[in-house]
């Protein structure tokens, strides 16, 4: 019999078992995976000599967990971090890129506000907070501190970029923990930000400089692709790697887990660590528990499609001096944001070229994955030339399609995860972890992976 049995591996359970030390115990545990290869969303493709990353392309460098994991797997050395240059952003309104305003001077002379937006947006320090500690939408907080022309430029689209959510659907405490903290601490944005500087002066704590994908870090990569990470991790967990491990039935006895693929084989566990998808997790346990698997069920998610692109230096008459770009809903587009990959990373395209990565879809136009290949570089191509200026067609394209590519943490999302671990409490020996409870990016991962290895050892 197992120890411990893993259901999943993308970078949550791969963490679980790297950080639990499974890789060194073949026999007494195991990692099952229903596809011929792990790592989830993390994948890279190099073709042509383009570098391209099929979902996640960094994480922001500002949690110790996720750096702690690099470390322990000899990649510190094989860290990127973002250009520099890639901190400008853009905003596409009106047929234009116009450029993020990160400071009092430029948000007076950018043309994404009129003279009204701009005045709301400098009376927030004035705005009271909110009682309580109910949900509220992510649009209704920055439309209620910022204004509702400001929420709808730039809350919108960074919503859709993060989340491929609609900001009016998702909830503000579960997306962002941090904004309802400095309302609630400090009474606004802007006297958080204060606050906060004089607090880590007193500290004598280093300045750190914010990166293009948030603040109090830089977006950071690994030379050549995320995907590397994943490389390491499962040469590390190659004894306990079963690929191909499709569940067809989960049971518990009195003192064990029974697990069955749908090749028959099976196995007993004294521990189980559910590290796939909620969808995927809730079909599995359907027949055992239908209570659990309906709150798995009860987390959705939002489809996205990435197109990658490869194009000659000369055919793109934009200077590509940035990030790359976020699309309003207002605008009408369906396109969410481009990502100017070969700008923000080396060696992600040939001499001479570039690489652009760009969203369709979300929440709010699931219709998108009706569109054929060609239909959706005929839909980019429409919206990407009148902002960049494309000449002629892409020397290179990639299309990823992902049908159930991002969780939504929409209003409610606290009660459904609390009900949720309700249900698995129940159960001895029953643990989760992944990107649709705590938060979707990599370092959200790794952290409540780590925490569910540690509660594996204490529960030996």
């Amino acid at each position: 019999m197992l120890d411990t049995l893993i259901i999943g591996g993308g970078i949550s359970g791969l963490t679980v078992a790297h950080a639990a030390g499974m890789g060194k115990r073949p026999g007494k545990c195991e990692l099952w995976e229903a596809c011929d290869r792990v790592g989830g969303t993390i994948g890279t493709d190099r073709v042509e000599g383009y570098s391209v990353d099929w979902g996640p392309n960094g994480f922001l460098d500002r949690e110790p967990l996720t750096l702690k994991l690099v470390d322990e797997l000899g990649l510190r050395e094989a860290l990127e971090p973002a250009n520099p240059l890639s901190e400008k952003r853009f905003i596409a309104k009106n047929g234009r890129l116009h450029p993020v305003p990160f400071s009092p001077a430029k948000m007076v002379k950018t043309a994404l506000l009129g003279p009204l937006g701009k005045a709301r947006v400098f009376c927030e320090p004035l705005v009271p907070g909110r009682r309580g500690d109910g949900d509220e939408s992510v649009f209704d907080f920055a439309a209620r501190r910022i204004g509702r022309a400001a929420a709808e430029t730039f809350v919108d689209p960074m919503v859709s970029g993060v989340f491929g959510g609609v900001a009016r659907e998702l909830s503000l405490p579960s997306c962002f923990p941090i904004m309802r903290e400095m309302e609630t601490r400090y009474g606004g944005l802007v006297k958080a930000m204060i606050a906060r500087g004089f607090e880590k002066r007193r500290a004598g704590a280093p300045k750190k400089k914010g990166g293009p994908a948030g603040p109090a870090g830089r977006l950071t990569s690994l030379q050549t692709g995320l995907d590397l990470l994943i490389q390491r991790l499962e040469q590390e967990l190659a004894p306990v790697i079963r690929k191909g491990r499709r569940i067809a039935r989960i049971t518990r006895n009195d003192d064990f887990w029974e697990v069955a693929d749908d090749s028959g084989t099976v196995v007993q566990a004294g521990k189980l660590v559910i590290a796939c998808p909620t969808y995927a997790a809730a079909g599995m346990l359907q027949d055992f528990d239908s209570e659990l698997a309906d709150a798995f069920e009860a987390i959705p998610y939002a489809p996205i499609i990435v197109v990658a692109t490869g194009h000659r230096r000369e055919d793109v008459t934009h200077p590509l001096d940035g990030f790359g770009f976020l699309v309003p809903r207002t605008q009408g587009m369906r396109t969410l944001g481009s990502i100017w990959t070969s700008s923000i990373f080396a060696a992600r395209a040939p001499e001479g070229y570039v690489q652009f990565r760009s969203m369709l879809g979300g929440a709010g136009d699931p219709a998108v994955l009706e569109l054929s290949d060609d239909q959706l570089w005929e839909t980019l191509r429409r919206e990407l030339d009148p902002l960049i200026g494309i000449r002629n067609d892409p020397t290179f394209i990639r299309i990823y399609r992902w049908e159930k590519g991002i969780p939504q943490f929409k209003l409610g999302h606290r009660e459904r995860r609390a009900r949720l671990e309700r249900l698995v409490a129940r159960h001895p020996g029953l643990f989760i972890t992944g990107n649709a409870y705590y938060g979707v990016g990599l370092n959200d991962c790794v952290k409540m992976a780590r925490r569910v290895a540690s509660q594996l050892d204490s529960r030996n």
